[in-house]
C-alpha cells in the first residue's frame, strides 16, 4: 500500500488482514472477485471501516493480474469519483476525436481513468495483431495479451501507473516468423482530461543494431586471441602431422588404424585453428553471379547419403524460376551445409528437414531450411550466434558465429525460429542480382572472413 492509503485506514506498511467492511460488503466481495477475475477488472463501491472507525463509501477500480493471482486496486472515496462519472458520461462526445491518432506514425491506446479501452489507432492493430472491434471496452492490461511478459510485470506496471501517474514497459512478440520484435509500452494518465493514454514504440531495429555491436565486440575477442595462439599451435601441429606421415610408411595393420585416429584428431585440431585464425587476419573475396538453386542442390546431393544413414529425409522444394545473388560459391556451400548438418545432429530419432526456397517481392530470395529435432529454449536463441556458445558436448560454439558473418558478407541477413521437442528453423534472405550486374561481378572483390569446418 502506498502513503495515502496507511493514513486511510490507519494501518502500517507491513500489514497483512482484511479490511473491515460492513455486512452488505461482504456479501458483494466475492461476485466482485469473481468478475475481476473473468474480466481482469472491475469496479464496485463498498463500505469500509476507516481510521476513525466509521464506515465510508468507497470506489474500487481494481485490475487483477492472473499470472501472479494479484490484485492492483486503487480506492477512492465516492466523492472523488465524481470525475469520472463526469467522463463516462462525456465519452460519446469525445470519441470522434480517437480518429485523430490513426495520423500519427505510432501506435496510441486510450483508456478511462478506470481501465477501460476507449480507442486505439491503426499502428496499435498492427502492434498487437488485434482489431479494434475486439480490444474496446476490454480491460487496459489487455493490451499485453501479444506479448511475452515475466509474472508480475504487469501488476508493477499497473501498480506505477496508479501511484505516479506514468509507467513504461519493454515487451518481446515472438510470434513473428523470421524475427522477434522489440516494444517499450509507454503509458501516462492525463488527468485533466481523466484518460490514460498509452503509447507503443517499435523498437526492434534499435535492438538488433545493440546485438550486432556486442556480436563484433564478441568476434573482435576471438581475433585478439587467435592472433595470440595461432603461432605457439600451428608449428608443433606441423611437426606432429610430418612425424605421423612417417611412421605410417613403416606401421603394421594395427599401428595404421591408431596413426589415423592421431592424423584425424590433428586434421579436428587444425579446424578449429583455421576458423579462429579468420577471424584474426581476414581474406579477400571474390564475387561472382551464381545460380542459387545449383548450389543448393549439390549441397543437399552430398548430404542425403549421411542423411539417409540417420534415417533421416531431405525435401527440397526450388524455385519456379532461376535467381541469382552475388556471392562465393565455394563459403555459400559451407554454410548450406554446416545448418544442414546442425539440423541433422538435433534429429536422434530421424525425420524430415525441408529445404524451401522463395522469391520476396522480386528482390530477396529466402532460403529456409526447417527441421524436426529437439528444438532450442530462449536462452540458446539469444546466445546461439554468440562466439564459443554451443550446447554440444564436443562443439567448439564457432560454426554458427561465422555462418553469420559469411552470410552478412554476402549483404544477406540470417534469423532462426525455434520451439522444444518440435524443430528450428534458419532463415537466410540474399538480395537478388539482376542482370545488368554481371558486367561487375568478375572483378568486385570484397574485405571478408571464411569459415572451414
Amino acid at each position: 500500500m502506498n502513503e495515502a492509503a496507511i493514513k486511510l485506514f490507519n494501518l502500517n506498511s507491513t500489514y497483512i488482514g482484511y479490511l473491515v467492511m460492513d455486512e452488505p460488503s461482504n456479501l458483494n466481495w466475492a461476485k466482485f472477485i469473481k468478475q475481476l477475475q473473468s474480466d481482469l477488472r472491475s469496479e464496485e463501491i463498498f463500505n469500509i471501516q476507516t481510521a476513525s472507525n466509521g464506515y465510508e463509501m468507497m470506489s474500487f477500480k481494481c485490475f487483477y493480474d492472473p499470472n501472479t493471482e494479484e490484485i492492483v486496486a486503487q480506492i477512492s472515496t465516492l466523492n472523488n469519483d465524481i470525475a469520472h462519472e463526469l467522463y463516462v458520461s462525456q465519452e460519446q462526445e469525445r470519441s470522434q476525436f480517437f480518429n485523430a491518432y490513426d495520423y500519427l506514425p505510432y501506435a496510441v491506446i486510450v483508456s478511462d481513468a478506470s481501465g477501460i479501452i476507449l480507442g486505439l489507432n491503426k499502428y496499435a492493430e498492427m502492434y498487437l495483431k488485434i482489431e479494434k472491434s475486439q480490444l474496446l471496452h476490454k480491460a487496459h492490461q489487455h493490451i499485453f495479451d501479444a506479448f511475452t511478459l515475466n509474472n508480475g510485470q504487469i501488476t508493477t506496471y499497473l501498480s506505477k501507473l496508479m501511484g505516479e501517474k506514468h509507467a513504461s514497459i519493454h515487451v518481446v512478440d515472438e510470434t513473428q516468423v523470421s524475427r522477434t520484435c522489440y516494444y517499450e509500452i509507454s503509458s501516462i494518465f492525463d488527468e485533466y482530461n481523466n484518460i490514460i493514454v498509452t503509447v507503443i514504440i517499435d523498437e526492434t531495429e534499435k535492438k538488433q543494431l545493440q546485438h550486432k555491436v556486442e556480436h563484433q565486440q564478441a568476434l573482435n575477442v576471438v581475433g585478439q586471441m587467435a592472433a595470440s595462439i595461432a603461432h605457439e599451435i600451428r608449428n608443433p601441429l606441423t611437426s606432429l602431422k610430418g612425424f605421423t606421415e612417417l611412421l605410417k610408411l613403416k606401421a603394421d595393420e594395427e599401428s595404421r588404424m591408431y596413426l589415423s585416429v592421431i592424423d584425424s584428431e590433428l586434421q579436428r585440431m587444425e579446424q578449429i585453428l583455421s576458423e579462429l585464425l579468420v577471424l584474426s587476419k581476414p581474406t579477400s573475396m571474390k564475387v561472382e553471379l551464381l545460380e542459387i538453386d545449383s548450389i543448393v542442390k549439390q549441397v543437399i546431393e552430398f548430404m542425403l547419403p549421411d542423411a539417409l544413414m540417420k534415417n533421416i529425409m531431405i525435401q527440397y522444394i526450388s524455385p519456379s524460376s532461376q535467381v541469382y545473388i552475388g556471392g562465393n560459391e565455394n563459403r555459400l556451400k559451407q554454410v548450406f551445409m554446416n545448418l544442414i548438418k546442425n539440423a541433422m545432429e538435433s534429429m536422434n530419432n530421424g525425420g524430415t528437414i525441408t529445404v524451401e526456397m522463395n522469391v520476396i517481392d522480386c528482390a530477396i530470395v529466402e532460403l529456409m531450411i526447417k527441421d524436426e529435432g529437439v528444438g532450442m529454449d530462449s536462452a540458446t536463441l539469444q546466445n546461439l550466434f554468440q562466439p564459443f556458445y554451443t550446447t554440444k558436448s564436443t562443439g567448439t560454439g564457432l560454426g554458427l558465429a561465422f555462418v553469420k558473418k559469411v552470410i552478412e558478407e554476402h549483404e544477406g541477413v540470417i534469423g532462426v525460429n525455434s520451439e522444444l521437442q518440435k524443430g528450428t528453423c534458419f532463415h537466410l534472405q540474399f538480395p537478388i542480382y539482376t542482370f545488368n550486374q554481371i558486367d561487375k561481378m568478375d572483378v568486385s572483390t570484397k574485405d571478408s572472413a571464411y569459415l572451414v569446418t
